[in-house]
């Protein structure tokens, strides 16, 4: 029995670990992979904090409320943007090393102007803030002391008595189910990438945390805002730094117009791009002005990757880029403090519906967010561990899943089961992706339902115990559609055009209407959904 068990290992799920063991908490990581394999160490651009002179977290903060286009929650921009500068500082003492004016002996940090932000205020580290803060946060786990579960894959949350007293948990090397108790559960399993198609995916971004939580009666929020990215590798799941973009980057078609700056928003901005791909073969172009040298340097893990897939070379050719999905900006409904509606449950970074993001998340947010809500969520649940005795072990849902676990290996899987993950990215993509509307909404809606009832008579395809492929490709695409379902949902009930969800059928914005967040829980009825507004 642990006092915090955190259910993820990227940035959030270290940072909140570091945090709950920075209390006296004995505290251990179950981790799908090596913590320094996670999708985290794909995230390139930087964390956004009021450090240099003439800045100041209200600004920080404005930019963002302004780009989450009216449903970020007041008090948690605030408390994030207040604590921006000492959460980046906080990083700098533990090692990271931060890009400085005046070169790497340079005493101040150095900062760069991304897209939506009013001044220079993205500290970086080069183009790989990500994998650097992975490390980083990795090795003061390490040095921490802190348990690692690595290769296990949670399948169930264990709630007994209205709380959450563990997670059951497949060790991948010998395909045994456990149950790993603690007093508190920390989710910090990333997003749904997966879901659709294209996007930015890794193997692991199936949303296994939302869907577990979801299927635990805890509900979800936010779930319509789907985020795309504008210059991912036309072919490939790469998507060009944002950094880019702080260094003239500019997006044209292949004839030499230009595509998308004069949009104000990421929604518009986005379309833009989308529209001109498609009339253009599935791709526009991405160029900028920077030269060799900066190519090689700042740019030296993009302009690589770059070559490595295209044989292209950034700093002399234009690359072609096309829009795809790269994060959901809902997830896990949680409070300031990360806590979920059940009691010893907390959640943080992408899988948590924390309101800082509203409905389009600013570049330069992503990585603070984690950050952020990692810590606060790993204070709580070491303060709630604290204060509660031990539980009892919830048994009932190790049963369930050896029995589903059981059941799943007799049962015939492989090309079915990637057929429909494959139909169901497509199928994201074309009615819920960037442009929706009722009709489609509809369509993906009762399409989701009859795969649902179709996954349920498939499985891994094989009994193999240790290292079955075929099992967690069938448990992950149980995640997805579970949060298919939810993302469905919840784009249907929202008719207006906010943010990154567009609308054809309802373009405008209606602040009269729809000027409130959307909960969505699970029922045998399918999702049941209500409304409530920022900040309540």
């Amino acid at each position: 029995m642990h006092d915090v068990l955190v259910v993820g290992g990227g940035i959030a799920g270290l940072r909140a670990a570091l945090a709950a063991s920075s209390r006296g908490a004995e505290v251990a990581i179950a981790s799908r992979s090596h913590p320094t394999r996670s999708y985290s160490v794909a995230i390139q651009d930087g964390l956004n904090a009021a450090l240099l002179p003439g800045d100041a977290w209200e600004a920080h903060a404005a930019d963002t409320s302004a780009w989450g286009d009216g449903l970020c929650v007041p008090e948690v921009v605030e408390a994030v943007c207040r604590s921006a500068p000492e959460l980046v500082r906080e990083l700098d003492q533990l090692g990271v090393p931060f890009n400085r004016s005046g070169g790497r002996n340079g005493t101040a940090l150095a900062c760069l102007k991304l897209r939506g932000a009013r001044t220079a205020r993205a500290a970086y580290v080069d183009d790989m803030a990500g994998l650097v803060l992975t490390q980083t946060l990795y090795e003061q786990a390490v040095r921490a002391g802190i348990t690692f579960y690595e290769e296990w894959t949670a399948t169930s949350l264990a709630v007994g008595d209205g709380a959450c007293t563990g997670v059951v948990a497949l060790e991948q090397a010998t395909g045994e189910l456990q149950l790993l108790g603690a007093k508190a559960v920390v989710l910090a399993t990333g997003g749904p990438r997966r879901l659709y198609e294209p996007s930015t995916a890794s193997l692991h971004c199936t949303g296994d945390g939302i869907a577990m939580a979801y299927r635990a009666g805890a509900p979800l929020v936010d779930m319509e805002f789907v985020q795309y990215h504008p210059a991912v590798l036309k072919g490939q799941r790469m998507a060009i730094t944002e950094i880019a973009w702080a260094h003239g980057a500019a997006l044209a078609t292949a004839g030499g117009t230009g595509v998308g700056e004069d949009d104000p928003g990421p929604g518009a901005f986005l379309r833009a791009i989308g529209q001109a791909a498609v009339a253009n073969g599935g791709h526009v172009e991405l160029s900028g002005t920077w030269d060799a040298d900066q190519a090689k340097g700042l740019f030296y893990n993009t302009s690589y990757r770059v070559k490595q897939l295209t044989g292209l070379d950034m700093a002399k050719e234009p690359l072609p880029v096309r829009p795809a999905m790269h994060r959901l900006l809902g997830g896990v409904a949680v409070d300031a403090g990360g806590a979920t509606s059940i009691e010893g449950l907390y959640a943080a970074g992408e899988c948590a519906g924390t309101g800082f993001h509203g409905a389009a998340g600013l570049d330069g947010n992503f990585l603070l967010s984690a950050v952020s809500s990692g810590r606060a969520a790993g204070l709580a649940a070491a303060d709630h561990a604290s204060s509660t005795k031990e539980p009892d072990a919830a048994g009932g849902a190790l049963d369930r899943d050896r029995t589903r676990v059981a059941e799943a290996l007799r049962r015939p899987g492989g090309e079915p089961l990637a057929a429909m993950r494959r139909e169901l990215g497509g199928l994201m993509h074309a009615h819920v992706g960037m442009v929706r509307e009722a009709v489609g909404l509809q369509e993906a809606a009762q399409r989701i339902a009859e795969m649902k009832e179709t996954h349920g008579s498939l499985g891994a395809g094989s009994e193999g115990r240790d290292y079955n492929f075929g099992l967690a490709h069938y448990l992950d695409l149980g995640s997805l559609l579970d949060v298919a379902e939810a993302v469905v949902a919840s784009a249907h009930a929202r008719e207006e055009s906010r943010g990154v969800h567009f609308r054809s059928d309802h373009a405008a914005r209606d602040d009269a209407r729809w000027s409130v967040h959307q909960l969505v829980s699970a029922s045998e009825a399918g999702p049941v959904l209500r409304e409530s507004p920022p900040g309540a």
